[in-house]
């Protein structure tokens, strides 16, 4: 299969322009849950300098250790600093970079090169300042993973979460691994369960600006928050529709809480769930057909899915006495929640067909799953290193579990934004 690199602007700092590729392969299917699974060995060389001194070699090195900490943060990728370190690997890619600079404006060439065949992959010309070059590694990482699985990854992802301080609990935003943090609410408040719009441009969240819960909603263009919905009772558990035109929430409204759908401007387009019993939490599928959700109708927590056309719903889980906070996988194979088990809230995932589900953390009590936008990993909130809580991620079979944020006294709700911010 033929394929061209296609060139993309950046608005204000960085231009791309096009390297025309040829590549003859057919792309690769990444399962990291595979007992076969082997991970993909890549080369990231030293780059090359056009002027050589301490001040540019320090920007350039910058640039390719960022982009071989993202390709390693992926989870699929062996990472080597040159041919000669990876001899003992059968090395299927080699990046090159090219870095000049004058003053602060830098200009980057970054090239991926298929080692079985010689042809270079993917190329990209990035012209910015010494502030961007983080940013044009994870955009370069970004190409890798795309031009290799045929799919985009992760690195030009957010995450966004609650952090606890001494002057309160706040919003805050962070890059995928946890780094360029930075506050997105000054309400001085309760604030809860943060949720990415699908295309990035929204953050809805629940909030006690008014002394209860209502829903709010930043526009991340315009750094404005406005008011979702405050109706009396609870207004909370923000889930956004595949289209990022409706919302699920949990309301009680009527009385016990239901789950709605609602339209971007507030407004109640369909009552979902009419009880028995408390309804929350939901989750849609990613074709937006199916919405998992928690429900006590059968005594205590457990998850339900239900089909949006017809209405009808079924019990998802049978193991364990208390299970909530569902989210579906960007595959739609998976579903994680979280489940107590002696005491303390572990992390497993389930078929939606249903099934033996499987339990994915055993350390310290782990709460608010979250999918990466590529399925392949999971964010979440963890006690395991005594006392409070902070921000941990693992790959999606539960390997590889390592601290992600340690920003506040405690950090949680943590939820993983989509693929986009560029």
């Amino acid at each position: 299969m033929f394929k061209k690199s296609v060139s993309i602007l950046w608005c204000f700092l960085l231009l791309f322009f096009l390297f025309t590729a040829r590549h003859l392969s057919a792309k690769i299917f990444i399962d990291i849950n595979s007992p076969y699974f082997q991970k993909i060995p890549i080369v990231v060389e030293p780059p090359t300098v056009s002027v050589l001194t301490y001040e540019n070699r320090q920007a350039s090195q910058q640039v390719t250790k960022t982009l071989s900490k993202d390709l390693l943060f992926q989870g699929f990728f062996s990472v080597f600093s040159s041919l000669a370190e990876g001899a003992g690997e059968k090395i299927d890619y080699k990046v090159t970079t090219d870095f000049s600079r004058k003053g602060r404006s830098v200009t980057v060439v970054m090239k991926l090169y298929d080692l079985s065949n010689g042809t270079m992959v993917v190329g990209r010309k990035y012209i910015g300042t010494t502030s961007d070059l983080k940013k044009i590694a994870h955009r370069f990482a970004n190409e890798i993973v795309l031009a290799i699985t045929g799919h985009p990854g992760l690195t030009l992802s957010r995450i966004v979460f609650v952090s606890e301080n001494p002057n309160g609990r706040e919003i805050y935003s962070a890059a995928f691994d946890g780094s360029g943090i930075r506050r997105e609410t000054r309400l001085h408040t309760i604030v809860m369960s943060p949720r990415y719009s699908p295309d990035g441009r929204f953050i809805a969240f629940t909030s006690f600006k008014t002394g209860r819960p209502c829903l709010y909603l930043k526009d991340l263009s315009k750094g404005s928050i406005g008011k979702l919905a405050c109706f009396n009772g609870i207004n909370m558990s923000p889930a956004w529709h595949p289209s990022g035109k409706r919302l699920a929430v949990t309301l009680s409204r009527s009385g016990s809480p239901d789950i709605y759908l609602m339209d971007f401007n507030g407004h109640i387009i369909r009552r979902l769930t009419r009880g028995p019993g408390i309804n929350v939490s939901p989750s849609f599928s990613p074709d937006g057909t199916r919405l998992v959700f928690v429900s006590d109708r059968a005594g205590g927590p457990q998850l339900y899915v239900m089909d949006l056309s017809s209405g009808r719903t079924r019990r998802l889980t049978y193991s364990g006495s208390y299970n909530t906070d569902p989210q579906w996988s960007p595959n739609g194979d998976r579903i994680v929640y979280v489940s107590r088990v002696s005491g303390k809230f572990q992390i497993f995932t389930i078929s939606p067909k249903g099934g033996d589900p499987v339990q994915l953390t055993f350390e310290g009590s782990n709460e608010n799953p979250s999918w990466s936008p590529d399925g392949t990993q999971i964010l979440f909130c963890s006690n395991r290193l005594g006392g409070n809580k902070h921000l941990f991620v693992m790959q999606a079979n539960g390997q590889d579990q390592r601290m992600l944020v340690r920003y506040g006294r405690r950090d949680y709700f943590p939820f993983w934004g989509p693929n986009t911010f560029k």
